[in-house]
């Protein structure tokens, strides 16, 4: 595995950016975010002269997401916030019914970031591990 320095906090917002394109630049080690008209940019230039430079970052899965959502329920312990949260992830549109009751318990609210953040990290750390690269001073990962 090559190392290199990644900032792993932006590598974990491209997973969890569904609708925006990400690109992870072999060279240095950053995300870039394709701009819209990426025709005009020199990043279309890149694409087009180096294009194994750059590897496109898929977002998480809409099911990965609430996958996540359900496994982060499982650390819930107030039982009317569990029951809230439950019933919003088996509703229609369960994303936006979860981070609606959500808003309604602060504390778990703040919970749920970290434990998003968290999670993102060790996804991006995985996918960092599937393209054989490792953020600089880090043991190789082995999950």
């Amino acid at each position: 595995m090559r190392p290199l320095t990644i900032d792993l906090d932006e590598l974990a917002v491209a997973l969890d950016s569904p609708g925006l394109d990400h690109y992870f630049d072999l060279a240095n080690g950053q995300v870039l975010l394709a701009p819209p008209d990426a025709a005009v940019t020199e990043f279309a230039d890149l694409l087009e002269d180096e294009p194994e430079r750059l590897v496109p970052i898929e977002p998480l899965s809409g099911e990965r997401s609430l996958e996540l959502m359900r496994d982060f329920l499982l650390e819930v312990a107030e039982p009317h916030a569990y029951a809230a949260l439950a019933s919003a992830l088996e509703g229609r549109r369960p994303v936006k019914a979860f981070h609606h009751v959500l808003m309604g318990y602060p504390v778990i609210l703040q919970a749920w970031h970290v434990y998003q953040a968290d999670r993102l990290r060790e996804l991006a750390l995985e996918w960092l591990a599937a393209h054989e690269l490792q953020p600089a001073g880090r043991p190789a990962f082995s999950g």
